[in-house]
């Protein structure tokens, strides 16, 4: 019985398996080959030219505003998205009853919105019911304030998520603790620095590092709202390799691009990670 059960598992395995193989291991061993090459992304030919795309990635010049951006993106990003669930977590958390639950229904319910769903309803916001309501221009279109739009709208989008993981953290802290602080006179901020933050760190650990990563990837969003404008002030490192790959037929060099860039994310996501897991305490 234990053999069956043990070779059951491997097979509601191998589906997910196999489309993980298909989807992602397959592309990322030919997207390596190709970033060791000069091809277009046309042509069935190409020639290997060693290591040359990564040294021309290094010293390009033209990469360095979507780096920028892209860092700017992870920074509004992360610390919004960190402030906005943990905050909507806090509100849910408290003891309304039905109103509780209806307004954890309402704010997950943007969760279930695609990006390019977002991108279009929040481009007609920006555009109409802004410029209607408070008489200003599109956001999308100005160049100082894109990124910050961009990131309103991906915090609409996404904060559902963090904020059932908060919610879920929260639930797990004792309230004999609160209790106790309260008896030693502790107010309600005391009580959230010593207690709730403590013992909340394995969900900031969580949340923390998919959110900058997904941040640092941004894509979909801003092809969709923007496309990198105007005059390139949101366009992002994914958007960069985008356009290397699709629009310059150099599919080389946006390979060699994407190959840095995953490193960069996996080398940077597990150091915050390990930050994270280092303060975390037990109840």
């Amino acid at each position: 019985m234990k053999r069956k059960s043990d070779w059951s598992a491997y097979v509601f395995i191998l589906p997910g398996f196999c489309f993980f193989c298909f989807a992602i291991m397959i592309p990322l061993v030919m997207g390596i080959n190709i970033a060791f090459t000069d091809w277009n992304g046309i042509t069935d030919t190409y020639t290997y030219i060693g290591l040359k795309n990564f040294t021309d990635a290094l010293q390009d010049q033209r990469i360095r505003q979507p780096i920028l951006n892209t860092l700017y993106f992870a920074l509004l990003g992360t610390a919004g998205n960190t402030m906005v669930s943990l905050g909507l977590a806090l509100l849910v958390n408290q003891k309304l009853g039905k109103i509780a639950s209806a307004a954890k229904m309402i704010f997950f319910i943007p969760v279930c919105f695609s990006a390019v769903l977002t991108a279009f309803l929040w481009k007609f916001i920006y555009r109409d019911v802004f410029g209607q309501l408070f008489h200003i221009k599109n956001l999308l279109g100005n160049a100082a304030l894109v990124i910050l739009a961009i990131v309103i709208m991906g915090l609409w989008n996404s904060c559902g998520i963090n904020m059932l993981v908060y919610l879920s953290g929260l639930k797990n802290i004792p309230g004999d603790l609160y209790e106790a602080a309260r008896i030693d006179g502790a107010g309600a901020f005391k009580s959230f620095r010593y207690i709730t933050l403590p013992l909340l760190m394995p969900s900031f650990t969580v949340c923390v590092t998919i959110s900058m990563t997904s941040w640092l990837k941004e894509f979909a969003t801003t092809m969709c709202s923007t496309g990198g404008g105007p005059y390139g002030s949101s366009r992002t490192v994914s958007l960069y390799i985008y356009e290397n790959l699709y629009d310059y037929s150099k599919a080389g060099y946006g390979q060699a691009v994407s190959m840095l860039f995953v490193i960069f994310l996996v080398v940077l996501g597990n150091l915050v990670s390990a930050f994270f897991r280092a303060r975390e305490v037990e109840a």
